[in-house]
């Protein structure tokens, strides 16, 4: 039931993950979780989010 091309804010993908802001922080500014930036603001497409943690 999700949209394809919904995109979630830092605190949805991190209840979805169960993790905290830090570890958040830190997997997207490894690369780990795929994100994409809008100016200043960060976001994490929900389908490749799903994607990857089915991988």
């Amino acid at each position: 039931m999700s949209n394809n091309n919904h995109l979630l804010t830092i605190d949805e993908a991190r209840k979805i993950l169960r993790v905290g802001k830090n570890v958040m922080y830190s997997k997207i500014s490894e690369g780990i979780i795929p994100h994409i930036k809008i100016g200043k603001q960060i976001r994490i497409p929900e389908e490749q989010l799903f994607k990857w943690i089915n991988q």
